[in-house]
C-alpha cells in the first residue's frame, strides 16, 4: 500500500525520490498513476495506466519486490505494454517467492486461460496456503471435478466453514453468499449429506440476504422460503 498524500507538495517530494532512484517511491508514482488521486475533490493525479507500467517496470527494476506482482499483471494483459507471457510466469513465480497470493492466483488464471487446469489448481493451493483466500475456488474445482478429482466431501467442508465466515479466511461476502448456494445445492442433492429440504432452504436464504442471488432466489421459487 501506497503512503497516504494529503497535499501537491507531498506528490512532488515523492516524485523527486521517485526520479532521483528510490525504489519505493518509484512504486507509490506507479500506484497512484495506476489508480488515480483525490484530495478534497480536486484531481491531483490523473489516472494513467501507461505511466504507471512505467513507474512499476522502474521500480522492479531497482528492486523494489511489491513492484514485481503488478508488472507481471501488465505484461500478462499486454493492453498498456507489449504482452510478455513467459516473462510474466517468471515474474510471479518470483512474486510467489516473496510470499504473495496474488501472484499465485493471477498465475493460476495463466495456466487456466490456457485450460490447464490441474496446473491452475495447483496454484490456487498456493494462495490458499499463503494468505487461505482461494477458497471458493479451491471448492468449485473440487465440486466439478475441475483440475483435480471431484471430491464432494472436500467440497462441503470447504463452503461450510466459508459459510461461518471465519476470522481466519479472507472470504468476500460474494465468496460467502455463493458458497452458501452451493450448500444448499448440495443438501438438496444428497449425494454428500442427508438430503434436506430445510436444510437447503436455511443455505439458499442465506445466499439471497439482500434479495440479490438469483439461482438462490429460483431453488427458493420451488422449494418455498417457508417461515
Amino acid at each position: 500500500m501506497a503512503s497516504k498524500i494529503t497535499s501537491p507538495q507531498n506528490w512532488n517530494a515523492l516524485l523527486q525520490s521517485a526520479t532521483a532512484g528510490d525504489n519505493v517511491a518509484q512504486y507509490e508514482v506507479a500506484y497512484y498513476y495506476d489508480n488515480g488521486l483525490l484530495i478534497e475533490g480536486v484531481e491531483l493525479v490523473v489516472e494513467n495506466k501507461p505511466t504507471a507500467f512505467e513507474w512499476y517496470y522502474k521500480a522492479y527494476q531497482n528492486g523494489n519486490t511489491d513492484a514485481i506482482t503488478r508488472v507481471a499483471d501488465f505484461l500478462s494483459e499486454g493492453i498498456y505494454c507489449i504482452q510478455d507471457i513467459e516473462l510474466a510466469i517468471e515474474l510471479y513465480k518470483k512474486g510467489i517467492d516473496n510470499g504473495s497470493a496474488v501472484a499465485a492466483n493471477n498465475l493460476g488464471t495463466i495456466y487456466r486461460d490456457n485450460q490447464d487446469y490441474k496446473t491452475a489448481f495447483e496454484f490456487y493451493q498456493v494462495v490458499q496456503a499463503l494468505d487461505k483466500s482461494c477458497s471458493l475456488k479451491l471448492a468449485i474445482c473440487y465440486y466439478w471435478g475441475i483440475g483435480t478429482e471431484k471430491d464432494l466431501k472436500k467440497t462441503y467442508d470447504i463452503l461450510f466453514k466459508i459459510s461461518q465466515g471465519s476470522p481466519d479466511t479472507n472470504d468476500s461476502q460474494y465468496e460467502i453468499d455463493e458458497a452458501n448456494y452451493l450448500l444448499g445445492r448440495i443438501y438438496l442433492d444428497g449425494e454428500v449429506v442427508e438430503k434436506s429440504i430445510e436444510k437447503a432452504r436455511h443455505f439458499l436464504k442465506l445466499a439471497d440476504t439482500d434479495n440479490d442471488h438469483r439461482s438462490a432466489q429460483e431453488l427458493l421459487i420451488i422449494i418455498g422460503r417457508g417461515i
